[in-house]
């Protein structure tokens, strides 16, 4: 047997970097939670910014949202980062459920936590479904009548879905009105209420704490909160700077009577979905057995989403190998399909007539203005870095290991996920 002084010293250098990458990742989780409502923020403020010129009727909807792009002071940034933040918006909140089916926190008392951060999901899910329409444009249009068509293949109840999304036969002036109601009203409405309960239910149920010896618990206020603020910061910064640099486009108005675009496809978390549905469309046999292609999709939707909302009933202990592996492998389809139809040629829709030369132009006078922006957060950035060192220094002094462990419900654990 080697003596530790002849031992590789490299043999213990690879899983110490391991250790101490897997550490950051997992305390860089815990940041997720606290994100998500910074985005829901950023959501609602450049909402109500843009509720300010926005005009909710077939009539004026398009025209209005090429006005806040063209004549509104900063307009075209603050479409583009309300745009931005709710993908990016989309991406965290997935991010987040796959962290905890992962690591299994919905398990015992915590259920309740998981089902409504799962119905926190669908919620975004369909917020980002319902703004889609508002700006009236070709593909939105099209992209809604495929979409609101496709519960009419659920028996029984179908029909009564697509009715109440159109509020009509097809896809027209009540579809917006509707539309508009659910994006601006009712689903931020059911979101608020099912945030204050997952964080309810997080209060006092706990966070989930994985065990380690490295594990450090410091105060949620101010230290906490000063981590968070420097994550929220680098955010805000990215998406401005993304929302200057990639300002989204505006198509041409759209026509619900026009046929469809040749190669449309919905945005990028409904892709998956949609490259399902195609895939299905071509197989003819359905037709023979007296089923619609759109059925068979639906029925495996179905299916799956019942298995996410049962799994705190399905894997209640052990390591759940078979249920983790069905995460897995729902995840790896997802990211699989969603990367296959990126890749497909984008269709070749028409734009609104004058607006892409205007914020081009727009652009290209904003842009010198990210050097000081960006000095200006490398600046707050630095003065936070060092307030977290001074409050770091002070927890140590003030909270001995032994007094951290008595109050767990004004501590947070820096690997807490």
């Amino acid at each position: 047997m080697r003596s530790p002084a002849n031992r590789n010293p490299e043999q213990h250098e690879t899983p110490t970097r391991f250790q101490s990458v897997r550490k950051r990742y997992r305390s860089g989780l815990h940041y997720l939670g606290g994100l998500i409502i910074f985005l829901l923020g950023i959501q609602v403020l450049t909402g109500c910014l843009l509720l300010l010129h926005y005009q909710p009727n077939v009539r004026d909807a398009h025209d209005s949202v090429a006005a806040i792009m063209t004549e509104v002071p900063f307009g075209w940034i603050v479409r583009s980062l309300h745009h931005t933040s709710a993908n990016l918006l989309v991406f965290v909140v997935t991010l987040h459920a796959l962290t905890v089916l992962l690591s299994k926190t919905f398990r015992g008392k915590r259920a309740p936590t998981y089902l409504t951060g799962l119905l926190l999901l669908l919620l975004t899910l369909f917020m980002c479904f319902s703004g889609y329409l508002l700006p009236w444009d070709v593909l939105s249009v099209a992209a809604i009548a495929v979409g609101t068509g496709l519960p009419r293949e659920i028996p029984l109840i179908g029909p009564f879905i697509t009715e109440l999304l159109r509020g009509d036969g097809a896809v027209g002036p009540a579809t917006l009105s509707r539309f508009f109601a659910f994006h601006v009203c009712m689903t931020p409405i059911a979101l608020s209420i099912a945030l204050s309960l997952h964080l309810v239910f997080i209060k006092k149920l706990g966070f989930y704490s994985p065990s380690g010896r490295d594990k450090k618990r410091i105060p949620y206020f101010p230290d906490f909160m000063l981590r968070q603020s420097v994550v929220w910061l680098l955010v805000f910064a990215v998406l401005v700077t993304w929302a200057i640099l990639s300002p989204v486009g505006l198509r041409a108005q759209g026509d619900p009577l026009a046929p469809a675009p040749e190669g449309i496809r919905p945005e990028w978390y409904f892709l998956a979905g949609y490259e399902v549905l195609k895939q299905v469309g071509k197989l003819t046999f359905l037709s023979s057995l007296g089923n619609t292609a759109e059925l068979l999709p639906l029925i495996l939707f179905g299916i799956v989403g019942a298995v996410f909302v049962a799994m705190p009933l399905l894997d209640r202990k052990g390591r759940g190998r078979v249920w983790t592996g069905f995460v897995l492998a729902v995840t790896g389809a997802f990211g699989a399909l969603t990367l296959f139809a990126i890749i497909q040629p984008e269709p070749q829709i028409k734009m609104a007539a004058g607006v892409a030369q205007r914020v081009a132009d727009f652009r290209t006078r904003t842009v010198g203005y990210l050097v000081p922006f960006w000095l200006s957060v490398a600046a707050v950035t630095w003065f936070l870095g060092s307030s977290i060192r001074l409050r770091d220094r002070i927890t140590a002094f003030r909270m001995p290991g032994a007094c951290r462990e008595e109050e767990p419900d004004d501590t947070i654990s820096a690997e807490d996920e």
